[in-house]
């Protein structure tokens, strides 16, 4: 379950986010994965959900997460597909074997809502 270490980090990633920019708490965070990282979405909430609670500015995050599909280029027609078969692949159009993966094995954090000091007395 690798999913703790990358919580963990996220937790890191985040704090120094939110000190450089005087929050009072991180209040969502938003994230891409890509369908071929190896990261299991729910493990990953989980895993932060739990991490998060030894952490004040976080106590209160909610992640959510939006799926990066995988995306191919072929190497010989250069025609670009998407996929959901995460298996050896193949172009479908001209069938040839020599593919570069354009999107999907990512992971970021794409957005982070804050709230600081001044938006609390508003």
């Amino acid at each position: 379950m690798h999913e703790v270490s990358i919580a963990i980090g996220m937790v890191k990633e985040l704090t120094r986010i939110a000190l450089e920019n005087n929050a009072k708490k991180v209040t969502g965070v938003k994230l891409k994965i890509g369908k071929m990282s190896g990261i299991v979405a729910d493990s990953l909430i989980f895993a932060f959900d739990a991490v998060k609670l030894e952490h004040p500015l976080m106590s209160s995050a909610a992640i959510s997460i939006e799926e990066v599909p995988l995306v191919y280029e072929c190497n010989t027609c250069k025609k670009t597909f998407e996929t959901d078969n995460l298996s050896f692949q193949t172009c479908p159009f001209c069938g040839s074997y020599s593919l570069k993966l354009l999107s999907g094995e990512e992971m970021h954090i794409e957005n982070v809502e804050i709230e600081t000091e001044e938006e609390s007395h508003v």
